[in-house]
């Protein structure tokens, strides 16, 4: 049941958009006719983009792509190709000619993920307070630049737009009434160019909601529509009782995958050992030390649990676009440390589990945030090393983790995908004719310049590459 606030919300999101639920669309080729074998199944079980799993999970990786690339990741984790590598992507308006965005950098993305026949998770992020200006023109050109790598190199695209909506850390959160009116219009857009792309909602870990200190958007004041409908309980204030996700949820008809960025942080001064049924406690609540308690534990729990919320309350493929346990160097030798290898097999073992796949089989992926940056700790200041083949001892660790859970998992050689947006499992053929497209590459306007999003640890730009323009010159 949407509580009265957020289904208002929705109304209103609705009527902007022309009351119009997003279509099971048909994909046309160059003359305007249908592709009958591109077009969605309406009475599908599965979503865009979820093969049938059974008993089984997939790995991604979130690169660091300013000094690596997917082939690099693969020949060091022995061969083992994971199912998605995730890339960051800027779009702001006025910039690139106009476009927003830089599609050499998006095209390369796609391109590298081909090369080793992964999908493609791109973390899109609207760097502006108003997402209402992420135009038209601009969604329907970024759109088309999806179908143009969906198509010339046979990559899927989980599209992550303007996550973590629910914190305060993004120019774009805390703002639910403009979020879902822009994510709504983006899916009906990207929807008519292909079905190879899905659109993934993915907010905050909310056991901690309402977030605090973030600096880019705080909660909004009394009295303004968004304000009503963040006080899901009525009670005049935006407090830990009150929903951190529904206010942000913009339909299940705009939606293919729901996702949680959730890590985790030590909650100690020092590398200690992650606690026994933390990943558990966190997806859903239960038996959280931030649960209030006595008479008011069964509503929180209603509103904090999100895997019961959305996996099986919406019916919905479920993954964790980024995850993982840092190493903080600074507390190294601190008292009741444990090694980097502790800490992060500690994790990994609590994700990847004969218990995750009988608890939460709408659980079917989880990304690796394989960087490294800088961010305060408890207000401590601290470089936080999520990286687990960044060195010797954890490589070694990771392959030797990889292979015991290996039949636990389904990799990127094991995934065919076919253009109507669904991935069946198999042995993949070599592509060696190339699909005609029907969606050009967008022109890119402007000085070319190459984006990193502030998401990524990066300390460097992504280098366009000499490749990658005689690629381009192929293409257009």
């Amino acid at each position: 049941m949407v509580p009265l606030r957020i289904a208002a919300v929705l109304v209103t999101a609705t009527t902007v958009l022309g009351a119009i639920i997003a279509p099971s669309v048909p994909i046309y080729d160059a003359n305007k006719k249908p592709l009958a074998s591109c077009a969605r199944d309406p009475n599908s079980a599965l979503a865009r983009l979820e093969p049938p799993l059974q008993n089984k999970l997939m790995l991604g990786v979130s690169l660091d792509w300013s000094y690596e690339v997917p082939s690099a990741n693969v020949k060091k984790q022995n061969g083992y190709t994971p199912a998605v590598y995730n890339a960051w992507l800027d779009i702001i308006p006025g910039t690139f000619g106009g476009l927003g965005y830089d599609n050499n950098t998006f095209n390369w993305f796609g391109s590298e993920a081909g090369r080793v026949g992964a999908m493609l998770e791109l973390s899109l992020n609207p760097q502006v307070a108003d997402v209402s200006k992420i135009t038209v023109e601009m969604m329907t050109n970024f759109a088309k630049m999806c179908a143009f790598i969906n198509e010339y190199y046979g990559v899927p695209i989980f599209l992550r737009y303007a996550h973590e909506m629910n914190g305060d850390w993004y120019p774009w959160g805390n703002w639910p009434t403009q979020y879902i009116a822009s994510h709504r219009q983006f899916t009906f857009i990207v929807r008519q160019y292909t079905n190879m792309t899905a659109m993934v909602w993915a907010p905050n870990i909310g056991i901690t909601y309402p977030f605090v200190g973030g600096g880019a958007r705080e909660s909004p004041l009394p009295g303004g529509l968004d304000f009503n409908v963040l006080d899901t309980n009525g009670d005049g204030k935006i407090d830990n009782m009150d929903d951190p996700y529904t206010p942000f949820y913009p339909g299940d008809d705009v939606v293919d995958w729901v996702g949680l960025s959730l890590y985790y942080y030590p909650i100690c001064q020092n590398n200690c050992a992650v606690p026994a049924n933390f990943f558990d406690q966190l997806l859903t609540g239960v038996n959280n030390p931030n649960s209030p308690g006595g008479n008011l534990q069964d509503a929180w729990l209603k509103v904090h649990n999100f895997y019961q919320m959305f996996a099986v309350g919406r019916n919905k493929p479920m993954m964790l676009p980024e995850t993982g346990s840092p190493w903080i160097p600074t507390f190294a030798n601190a008292t009741g440390a444990t090694s980097e290898v502790q800490v992060k097999d500690g994790w990994w073992k609590q994700l990847i589990s004969q218990a995750t796949l009988q608890n939460y089989p709408k659980l079917k992926l989880f990304v690796q945030f394989e960087e490294v940056k800088p961010l305060a700790l408890n207000g401590v200041p601290a470089i936080q090393d999520w990286r687990v083949t960044n060195n010797t001892a954890t490589l070694t660790w990771w392959n030797g983790f990889i292979d015991s859970v290996k039949s636990t998992l389904v990799d990127a050689d094991g995934l065919v995908y076919k253009c109507d947006g669904s991935v069946v499992l198999g042995t993949k053929i070599a592509r060696d004719t190339v699909v005609p497209t029907t969606a050009a590459v967008p022109s890119q306007g402007g000085n070319a310049q190459i984006t990193q999003s502030q998401k990524s640890g990066s300390l460097g730009t992504v280098v366009a590459v000499v490749s990658l323009l005689s690629l381009l010159s192929l293409v257009l």
